[in-house]
């Protein structure tokens, strides 16, 4: 991450650069991303990553989006409902975009 600042490039992709990571270090980590690719003239950045923690900085900027397939997903019994999900991100955006 020290060394973004030398090169140009129109996007970056950080693949999971969180495993292995306590959670202090995984959430100061991600915070320092957030700051890097939230600021003014900057690359686009792709983080991916099967896990996040909770309660992590997000920025207005940001989009999450969250992929749901593979053979770990839930069954259909299970109460995952992506929809809520969204309309609760949208909520959250646009409260921080009034503030």
């Amino acid at each position: 991450m020290a060394l973004q600042g030398l090169a140009r490039s129109p996007f970056r992709v950080v693949d999971e650069i969180n495993q292995g990571m306590d959670p202090r270090n995984e959430r100061m980590v991600h915070e320092r991303m957030v700051d890097i690719a939230c600021a003014e003239r900057t690359s686009q950045y792709f983080l991916v990553t099967p896990k996040l923690l909770n309660d992590l900085k997000f920025h207005p900027k940001m989009k999450v989006h969250c992929i749901a397939s593979g053979e770990y997903m839930p069954d259909q019994r299970t109460n995952l409902d992506f929809r809520s999900l969204a309309d609760l991100a949208m909520r959250v955006r646009k409260s921080v975009a009034a503030a």
